[in-house]
């Protein structure tokens, strides 16, 4: 982090100034030290330049091993596609600004697939604030360099160290993997500033959940470390790997995607990715699916409700990219 960055972190504990203590500074790049609390005195460390406000143990562990693992498999620069470019424009809405700038909030990270065009939507002299739960934020800080208009943190969503100034805030593929969807919305919520703007999404719960492979077998595949659960994947996709070229020769591609992933076998074909990448983000997948704690779908108007009873004005919920997408303005006080 930069020292200039401070002005936008609280303590998460009791929500007022923080103090730093460097180690390691370079040009105002904070790069060792930490943080404290001028209230409680409640410590934060800073480690290669991220300041950490939670165990690196905890609920997300899956997503930062997987993610350390792929840290580029998804990235637009590595797949070959503009996957990640589509989608964060197309769920977004957001233009590339005409002189504006924008202070925008990327919750859930990952290994930072999306925060080149965070940082684009956020103009020149904007700033993207991007953490994650897990160790996934190491992943995302090597191929997304600190900077001036990039602060990476590792952060719980529940308690955010910041303070309510985000403009806009995005958070993709996370909601279903936290132990409340309800109570993430409202804490992403109450650090937009008034006529801010949440854009969401979260798995679907509608008529085909039932018949979803994964939630047959997740009881078991969760309890699995992760090393041994995804270096199994990895063998079984490379066995399926006949099976799903078949499907995709031998039925529609709409018939074949469903038949290869119910088969767990995750299929992007339709990306336009080589067979190569294909097969890497298959391995992802797999475990993706079948590693993280918690996998919770919910329906369209349990969604929505949840948008509305946080405090957004303004909201629309539809299907889109990764099931449901939500947006809403919050209201001004």
């Amino acid at each position: 982090m930069f020292k200039e960055h401070l002005q936008y972190l609280v303590c998460p504990n009791c929500k007022v100034a923080l103090s730093i203590q460097a180690t390691k500074e370079e040009a105002g790049h904070i790069i060792e030290g930490t943080l404290v609390c001028v209230r409680c005195s409640k410590t934060y460390p800073i480690v290669d330049s991220i300041p950490r406000f939670v165990p690196q143990a905890n609920y997300a562990d899956s997503f930062g091993f997987e993610w350390n693992m792929h840290k580029k498999t998804q990235h637009d620069s590595a797949s070959g596609v503009e996957a990640s470019k589509k989608r964060f424009y197309e769920e977004t809405h957001w233009n590339k600004p005409n002189g504006e700038s924008f202070i925008i909030l990327e919750a859930g990270c990952g290994s930072g697939r999306f925060t080149p065009f965070a940082l684009e939507a956020a103009g020149e002299a904007g700033l993207v604030i991007s953490f994650d739960y897990s160790s996934a934020i190491d992943a995302s800080a090597r191929t997304n360099i600190p900077s001036k208009n990039l602060l990476l943190l590792q952060a719980s969503i529940f308690e955010l160290p910041l303070v309510p100034l985000i403009d806009r805030c995005f958070c993709f593929g996370v909601l279903q993997h936290t132990p409340s969807a309800k109570n993430a919305i409202n804490a992403l919520v109450s650090v937009l500033k008034n006529g801010g703007e949440l854009v969401c999404d979260h798995y679907p719960f509608n008529k085909n959940t039932p018949f979803n492979t994964k939630y047959w077998v997740r009881p078991i595949t969760t309890r699995i470390p992760h090393k041994i659960l995804y270096n199994f994947g990895r063998k079984y996709i490379d066995f399926m790997w006949p099976i799903f070229k078949m499907n995709r020769e031998c039925f529609s591609p709409k018939v074949a995607n469903r038949i290869n992933w119910r088969l767990l076998v995750p299929d992007y074909t339709s990306a336009g990715l080589s067979e190569e990448m294909l097969k890497e983000w298959a391995y992802l997948d797999f475990f993706d699916m079948l590693s993280p704690k918690y996998d919770r779908p919910i329906r369209m108007h349990t969604f929505h409700r949840y948008l509305v009873e946080s405090g957004l004005d303004c909201v629309e919920t539809k299907p889109g990219y990764n099931g449901w997408e939500g947006r809403g303005i919050k209201k001004c006080d």
